[in-house]
């Protein structure tokens, strides 16, 4: 039985691998997200109420940090199967997807959020600077100042957690389904060789 190793299909087959890990990946992000938002809520509503008197100022701002840095992992995550998808339309000589523009504002001003003017609360874009291209990603924001806290219904002020949760979702069924197709005609193409080198 003879084995051909075909470089373009190997690419596409990583390619389509790479694809789910982030899909799935966004998904338990998102999971985890949406339960430390719990969380924070129904922490701060119990010690508004003095319900649990276990709570503290310093757990809510325990809570707060662990949400923040989920919603950051988040958008990593999210912004990582952006990259991957563009790559398998590559592989498959087809036209990249559309970017999420606010995906990838928010990605961008975390990834530079050091090069930003700190204050109690917020970071907003340099003036100026060494290079031109320092605090561009935060004045792309749509205030241009990115708020460090927590709260509203979006991630930084700009995405919908659930539209990331939902798109992700999307992708991993399609993905799986055609890996699914993938090892079947795999399997075909390995029985039909069998057959042949039996005759």
């Amino acid at each position: 039985m003879a084995f051909f190793i075909d470089p373009q299909m190997d690419a596409l087959h990583t390619a389509q691998e790479f694809v789910q890990r982030w899909a799935e990946a966004v998904l338990r992000q998102a999971a985890r997200t949406r339960e430390a938002r719990k969380k924070v809520a129904a922490d701060e509503r119990a010690y508004d109420r003095g319900e649990d008197p276990g709570l503290d100022n310093w757990t809510l701002g325990a809570n707060q940090r662990e949400l923040w840095t989920e919603e950051h992992m988040l958008v990593w995550s999210a912004h990582q199967l952006e990259r991957w998808r563009a790559r398998l339309a590559k592989e498959r000589e087809e036209p990249a997807p559309p970017e999420n523009e606010a995906l990838k504002d928010a990605r961008d001003a975390l990834e530079h959020l050091d090069e930003a003017v700190l204050g109690l609360d917020s970071a907003t874009p340099p003036e100026g600077g060494k290079r031109k291209q320092q605090g561009r990603a935060l004045r792309k924001l749509p205030e241009q100042t990115m708020s460090l806290s927590i709260g509203g219904d979006k991630i930084f002020e700009v995405l919908d957690p659930e539209v990331i949760d939902r798109e992700a979702l999307a992708v991993v069924a399609s993905i799986e389904a055609e890996l699914n197709d993938w090892a079947t005609d795999h399997y075909a193409e390995l029985m039909l060789d069998e057959q042949e080198d039996d005759r």
